[in-house]
């Protein structure tokens, strides 16, 4: 049996979607609660990390040790995945995901999976049934969410284009700031932030027409699916997060005429003032 690991944000988890659908022997997945919460309609073993502490982490190396894998897959790749990793009694530890990683070689195993799993990432034409914008992040980030009047540009593009419902999705812990914008929105809107568990949500992505989104959890999760994907970014860059063909990053090009974004800035600003919507649905035509 192999163990996968893979902890971290959501959208990180959603990522590697199609690695973990490609391998062939019995798996099991050791993740965070939130990773187990989004992967259990796919996946029916798990190893759980209830949260951060020292006792959490001993009484999750003492289960894995128990299970006796013949490969131990790290798709996390840092001191706190290596130390759970070297502590797994596997047969074989894979620590190689990241190719840059000067700490193991990139393993056989993985390489033939990581084929594999290439090959399962593909669009798949979707009924015309509705879009989804997800126009929330944390209130942490919340420098990631363009002002209500981008929305609502956004939304009469997409009216006047497709004349499809559109779902706005997000936490419950977002429900008012949905809500906010829902209310200044053209066309026919329904709100179902809060109102998704987050295997309804993955679904609800999977089946859309097309998907606008933040820099968020549920954009990965729709382009990782095949779903057409534009992602709005100013405040966080673009580079490296949406690699399909069927999916696009925009951002303010008057803002950053040369494309270099910031990693991350916090402070809320007008990162999204230049954003053409129609540019983005023009580079994914055929998809649409």
């Amino acid at each position: 049996m192999i163990a996968l690991m893979k902890f971290s944000a959501l959208g990180d988890i959603a990522m590697k979607l199609p690695f973990m659908r490609s391998v062939a022997r019995p798996v099991c997945i050791v993740t965070s609660p939130i990773g187990q919460a989004f992967l259990k309609d796919e996946f029916s073993d798990f190893l759980v990390l209830k949260d951060k502490s020292i006792r959490s982490h001993l009484q999750l190396i003492r289960e894995i040790r128990r299970r006796r894998f013949s490969d131990f897959i790290d798709l996390q790749g840092n001191d706190r995945a290596r130390f759970i990793s070297a502590c797994s009694g596997a047969r074989q530890i894979h620590n190689g995901y990241d190719m840059n990683s000067p700490y193991r070689p990139y393993s056989l195993l993985v390489r033939e999976i990581e084929k594999k799993a290439a090959g399962m990432v593909q669009f798949l034409e979707r009924p015309r049934e509705y879009i989804v914008f997800n126009t929330g992040s944390s209130a942490k980030w919340a420098a990631k969410r363009p002002p209500a009047e981008k929305w609502m540009e956004f939304a009469a593009i997409v009216n006047q284009q497709f004349g499809l419902p559109i779902k706005l999705t997000g936490s419950a812990d977002e429900l008012d700031y949905v809500n906010q914008i829902a209310a200044t929105l053209p066309g026919d809107i329904e709100v179902v932030a809060g109102k998704t568990s987050l295997t309804e949500l993955k679904s609800l992505l999977a089946h859309a027409f097309l998907v606008v989104s933040t820099d968020s959890a549920a954009m990965h999760i729709a382009a990782v699916q095949g779903t057409p994907t534009v992602g709005i970014f100013g405040s966080t860059t673009w580079k490296g997060k949406l690699p399909y063909d069927w999916s696009i990053g925009l951002y303010d090009r008057s803002r950053y005429p040369d494309g270099n974004m910031p990693t991350c800035i916090a402070e809320i600003g007008n990162y999204y003032d230049h954003i053409d919507l129609t540019e983005g649905l023009t580079a994914l035509k055929e998809y649409l």
